[in-house]
This record gives C-alpha cells, sequence and structure tokens, in this order.
C-alpha cells in the first residue's frame, strides 16, 4: 500500500519528470531546423540515429489535451505523446489531488498573445468585457437576431445543439457580467448570422441598417475572439470562429484570398484541437461533445470546399488526414449534453437539418479528390478517370431521396429552401464531371476512345445552365423561390461561368475542327443543328446576367464575361455551314453527337497529360491555369495580338480567363465595356 508520504514522493518525482520533458520538448523544437537540415551527415555518425524505431500503429490516434473546455491535438511522434503516458501514471493520483482555484486563469483578465495573427485582417483592438456588454443590441433587438439565425435552414446552424443555446442565452440576459469572453463571442457571431441572413434575403447589395448591424455585429466577434485568445483551446471559441469564416466569406463577395487564408487558420486551430480525428479514441470527450466535433469539422469542410473552388485552391482539410465519422442523421432533440450513447441515426429517407451538409460534403469531398488527380504534374491515367467518374456517379445516386433532383412541377409542396438544397447538390455534381472530364474537349478531340469524356463534360455543362435558367425564372417572376439571393454567391457564379465556358469551348471546335472533316451531310446538319442549340443557351446566360448586372459586382463580372463569350459564340456560327475539305484527318471525326458511342469499359489510352503522335494538339485546358486554350493553332498566337471590338478568342482566355473565370477579380473588367472594347486605351487593346 502506498503511503501518503510515498504519493507526494510520487508526484513529486513525476512532476519534475515532467518539467523535465516539457524543457527537452522546448529544447528539440529549438533544434529541429538545423538537425533536418544536417540529419544525413549525422545519421551516417550516429548508431543511435541509424536504429530503426518502434513502429507505431496505424490506428494510433495521437493525443488530445483537454484545457480549460478545449483540447489540444498532437501526433503520435510529438512529444506530448511521452507526456500523454505519464498522465495515465498520475490517473490515481490525481483522484486525492484537487486543482487549486489560484491555477485556473480567468480569461476574462488575460491578456491576449499579441504574438499571435490578427483576426479578419483588421484593427481588431482588445477592449474590455464592460463595453462589450453595453455594444450589445437591446434584447428585443438581439431576440429576434438570434431568432432569425435559429430558426434558419442554414447548413452552419447544426454546430449550435439549439435547446442547449437556449438556455445559456436566457441565463445570460440575467446575470451577463457573469458569460465568458469566448461566449460573448459566439453570441456576437450568431447575431452577425442573423443579421446577414436579414440582409441577404431582402437585397442583393449590403446596403441600410441591417448592413450596418451585420458589419458591427462582425467586428465586435472579431473583438471578443481576440481577447480570448482564439489561438489558445476553449469553449466556444471554435463554433464562433467557425460562423465568423462563414460571415467573412459572406460579405467578401467580390474576393477570395481574405476568406481563404482566414479558413486556413480556422482550419489549423481544428486540427490543433484534434477536431480531425474521431472523438471515439478519446476517453474524456462525452458522447454530446464528440458528435458535435464531428458537426463543426464538417461544417469547417463544407466552408473549405466552398473558397477553394472560388479560389482555385485545393483543400486545407484533406481527407486523407483525418478519420473523423460523418455526424449521425439526428436531430437537437436526439441529441444531450448527459446522454452516455449515441441513438441510431434516423433513415436517410427522413429529412433532418444536418442531412443537407452531410449529403453536400460528400460530392464535395469527391470533386476534390477529381481536382487533385486532373490538376496533377504527373496526369492521370484514363483508367483511373472512369474509376473516379463511377464513383462519383455512385455518390449520386445514393442522394437521399427528398434531396434528389426534380423539376419545380414536381416541387410544389416542397419549401424553397428544400428546393435550393437540391439543386445546390446537383450543381456540385455536375461541377465535379465537367472537372473529371473536360481536358478531353480538346485533347485528342478526334480519338473515339475519349468521346464518352467529351459527352460527360458537355452534357453536365447544359444541365447546369438548365439549372440556371430554371432558378432564375422561379426566382424572379413571382415563381416559387421568390427573391433569391443565390445568383450573388461567388462559387454560384463561378460554377454558371464554367458551364458557360465549356458550351462556348465546345462551339468553336466544333467550328474549327469537327465541321472541318469529311462529313456526311447528316452528320454535318448534325452538329451545326446542336451548335444552334448551343449559342442558345449562351444567349440565354447572358440575358439572365444582364438582368443581374446592376445588383451586384459579381453578376456585373459574369456579364461581362458572358458577353465577350457570346460575341465569340456569334463569330463561330458564320463559320462552318458549308463543307471544307479535310486537311487533317482524312478518316473523319467522332463527336459528341453520335448517339451509338457508350461509355468505354477498358480502355488503354495514355495518361491525360499526354498527346497522341502527330494529332491535332490543342493545348492542355484546365480551368486552374491562367489560359483556355479554343483550339486555334498556338503558333499563329502573337503577343502583340490587341483585344478590339472583333473578339480575338485566344487573346480574350489567354489574359482575362484566370481572372474573371476564377478571381472574379473586378480589376480585370474595370476598363471593358460591354461591347467588347476597352476604356481608356488609345489603341483599343489592353495595356
Amino acid at each position: 500500500m502506498v503511503t501518503r508520504g510515498q504519493s507526494q514522493g510520487i508526484q513529486d518525482h513525476l512532476r519534475e519528470l515532467h518539467r523535465r520533458i516539457e524543457q527537452l520538448a522546448k529544447t528539440d523544437t529549438q533544434s529541429q531546423a538545423p538537425s533536418l537540415v544536417g540529419h544525413s551527415h549525422q545519421s551516417s555518425l550516429s548508431g543511435v540515429e541509424q536504429a530503426q524505431p518502434t513502429e507505431v500503429g496505424q490506428d494510433y490516434p495521437g493525443t488530445l489535451k483537454i484545457d480549460q473546455g478545449g483540447t489540444r491535438y498532437v501526433n503520435p511522434t510529438h512529444w506530448q505523446s511521452i507526456l500523454d503516458e505519464i498522465a495515465e501514471v498520475k490517473e490515481y493520483l490525481d483522484l486525492t489531488e484537487g486543482t487549486s482555484p489560484e491555477d485556473e486563469a480567468d480569461e476574462s483578465l488575460a491578456a491576449p498573445d499579441i504574438s499571435g495573427p490578427v483576426l479578419l485582417f483588421g484593427n481588431t483592438i482588445p477592449t474590455d468585457k464592460a463595453s462589450l456588454l453595453a455594444a450589445l443590441p437591446v434584447r428585443s433587438v438581439a431576440d429576434r437576431l438570434v431568432s432569425v439565425f435559429l430558426n434558419s435552414k442554414e447548413s452552419i446552424l447544426v454546430i449550435i445543439h439549439v435547446p442547449t443555446f437556449a438556455k445559456e442565452y436566457s441565463k445570460f440576459w440575467k446575470k451577463p457580467e457573469e458569460a465568458s469572453i469566448s461566449w460573448l463571442a459566439f453570441l456576437f457571431s450568431i447575431l452577425c448570422a442573423g443579421s446577414g441572413l436579414q440582409l441577404f434575403s431582402t437585397s442583393g447589395r449590403a446596403d441600410g441598417d441591417f448592413a450596418e448591424a451585420f458589419d458591427e455585429n462582425h467586428r465586435l466577434a472579431s473583438h471578443c475572439l481576440n481577447l480570448a485568445n482564439y489561438t489558445s483551446p476553449g469553449q466556444y471559441k471554435m463554433e464562433a470562429l467557425v460562423i465568423s469564416v462563414a460571415m467573412e466569406i459572406l460579405r467578401s463577395s467580390d474576393t477570395h484570398v481574405g476568406p481563404s487564408i482566414l479558413l486556413g487558420l480556422a482550419t489549423r486551430l481544428a486540427m490543433h484541437g484534434g477536431y480531425h480525428r474521431d472523438p471515439k479514441h478519446y476517453r474524456d470527450i462525452s458522447v454530446f461533445d464528440g458528435e458535435m466535433r464531428r458537426r463543426i469539422w464538417m461544417c469547417l469542410s463544407l466552408l473549405d470546399h466552398y473558397i477553394s473552388l472560388q479560389a482555385g485552391l485545393p483543400p486545407s482539410t484533406i481527407q486523407a488526414q483525418s478519420d473523423t465519422e460523418e455526424p449521425r442523421n439526428l436531430t437537437d432533440e436526439d441529441l444531450d449534453p448527459s446522454m452516455m450513447a449515441l441513438p441510431q441515426a434516423r433513415p436517410l429517407a427522413e429529412t433532418t437539418q444536418i442531412l443537407f451538409p452531410v449529403t453536400l460534403n460528400r460530392i464535395m469531398f469527391a470533386n476534390a479528390e477529381i481536382m487533385s488527380k486532373v490538376c496533377s504534374v504527373k496526369g492521370v491515367p484514363y483508367t483511373e478517370v472512369l474509376l473516379l467518374d463511377a464513383n462519383l456517379k455512385q455518390l449520386h445516386a445514393n442522394v437521399p431521396p427528398s434531396l434528389r433532383c426534380r423539376s419545380l412541377g414536381e416541387s410544389i409542396a416542397d419549401s424553397p429552401n428544400m428546393i435550393m438544397d437540391r439543386y445546390n447538390i446537383d450543381l456540385m455534381y455536375h461541377k465535379a464531371r465537367c472537372d473529371l472530364h473536360r481536358r478531353y474537349l480538346t485533347q485528342h478531340r478526334l480519338d473515339p476512345a475519349y468521346v464518352y469524356s467529351r459527352r460527360e463534360c458537355l452534357d453536365a455543362a447544359r444541365n447546369v445552365l438548365q439549372h440556371q435558367s430554371d432558378i432564375f425564372d422561379a426566382s424572379f417572376s413571382g415563381g416559387q423561390l421568390g427573391y433569391s439571393s443565390f445568383f450573388f454567391s461567388p462559387v454560384v457564379a463561378v460554377h454558371f461561368r464554367t458551364a458557360a465556358m465549356i458550351v462556348s469551348l465546345e462551339i468553336s471546335c466544333q467550328s474549327r475542327y469537327d465541321l472541318n472533316q469529311n462529313l456526311s451531310s447528316n452528320d454535318r446538319k448534325s452538329i451545326l443543328e446542336e451548335r444552334a442549340q448551343l449559342s442558345q443557351e449562351i444567349q440565354r446566360a447572358y440575358t439572365i446576367w444582364n438582368h443581374l448586372c446592376h445588383q451586384s459586382k459579381e453578376a456585373l463580372n459574369t456579364t461581362k464575361a458572358l458577353h465577350v463569350m457570346l460575341k465569340i459564340t456569334n463569330n463561330h456560327l458564320q463559320h462552318g455551314a458549308t463543307p471544307e475539305k479535310n486537311q487533317s484527318n482524312p478518316s473523319g471525326i467522332v463527336g459528341l453527337h453520335d448517339p451509338t458511342l457508350h461509355m468505354p469499359s477498358a480502355p488503354s489510352p495514355p495518361n491525360s497529360g499526354e498527346i497522341v503522335g502527330n494529332q491535332l494538339t490543342p493545348l492542355d485546358v484546365d480551368l486552374m491555369d491562367a489560359s483556355f486554350y479554343l483550339g486555334q493553332d498556338a503558333l499563329s498566337y502573337s503577343a502583340d495580338t490587341q483585344f478590339t471590338g472583333s473578339v480575338n478568342p485566344v487573346d480574350f482566355y489567354d489574359k482575362y480567363w484566370d481572372n474573371i473565370m476564377l478571381l472574379g477579380d473586378s480589376q480585370s473588367f474595370s476598363d471593358m465595356t460591354l461591347d467588347g472594347g476597352f476604356l481608356g486605351k488609345a489603341d483599343g487593346g489592353p495595356s
């Protein structure tokens, strides 16, 4: 039996060992960089360094430390893993050793760590709690804003357990001074979300009292996060940060750089908190908290994919680095902070608040995998393209019945939110199809082995344009959706611009290649008829955005891009109507218009990054690239070519694709008029 004196001696010994290892960890951190540089030389001199380390099982989850309501994660190779083993020895001693109140820091009095980044890139100078409380709106206004958000159908809402927050909110108004700074950050972020919903549900642009309330609450949430030192673990901090990131994306409709950087910060902090590892690995995480952590990680992944699509960057939340399970299909009523086990998930046929974000996240992860493959400098074998295609189609087939896209005529009994959820999922699915197959519109244009991909890409783009038309009709003509801010989302605009660009590219390729082959009269007629249909779809897209161009910069940028594409399209329609002698492929062409072609079962073409022989070789087109080659001979392009009223397609796409397609940068359009010319340029061309 261990006596009290022996126990105290063991405690002292463990504390000393704990202190020494912490000091060793600091020393290791300071010397890590030079040791890595000289690793090869040192390992040749040291038998210890040459020894093979003990293998760590692949399922070892690392260490998760809980501190003041927050968590901090370290991987198995970190020094903290050793401390974790010591902590296991200390558990029985902790039963007899209490924590002194003096040992716990009061976050409301703690000064923020000035070494951390400045949140939201603003002058968020911390203030005191009294000033923050004084900045709160009156109770009636706060109640209304909170209610707007909690009763919305926004995906981000799933990170809040509404019954728990309602109790905390009621308690707060009784004794506001007892609230922590972190909880105030959480509250201000919710007030900001409520203001944002009111603002963007009534107008496509920020104006009036709603805009002022939105900006003020966003600023105050940032103040609170800085004052609470959001880089350190703590309760409510991650929830407040995730909502703040979402609001930053919402308010930064004309740029993606700031939100992208902030999102990277939030993702890194979440990984520091261990959100990327499933809570089942850690017995100190309650069942309830574990499920809420899964929801937070899922929402962070959604935001990450959202901004990555807009920015044209790979997502930060790489699936291979996370084993966090999907949240279950449960309602708030199914969850309770005191629960000991999670209930079984509700069937997918039962619609819940979390069903849509989970479903969308699956499609987004598939699209992220596709983008990582097709954008690889090594290229991707076509057999792998087809495997990705099959996986994507299976995911789409598994979409819950209530979220499967259907016509508006079949949705007359459904809410606008439900209809838009369906469109969002289907748009993301078709976006993934475009990303996977788009390069084959130009690469190997005349090779029948790739006709399936060309047809898939064009079909996906046309589906997106059809959705655009349907949503517009239902949103702005007194239809089922009423007023919708859907069109002012930068990512949605990217979807629609991408689809229009693909259709425009197909028209160009038909004119420059398909119609120059030895075709039968029926084949030529089929191509001309399809080309006319595609042109009408571009015209319809332009008409829609021209109607919206005065309501947001995003809409104006899209209108200008579509205007140029329409001019290019109309120019192509004037050519190729009569047979031309074939100079490049006497055997003819296998085109998209051939209804007898099916998906290849086991093709053996080269990697997607390769070109076959001396075949026509359009440049490798990638949506990430700054150029978008339209099939014209690359050698005919001159750096001196000017962009004038008679649009040169290669010049336009080469110079402006990266800005108008990916960045949505208004600077790209600052001098361009809707007649295709430029303002302030004496020579009529870009400088």
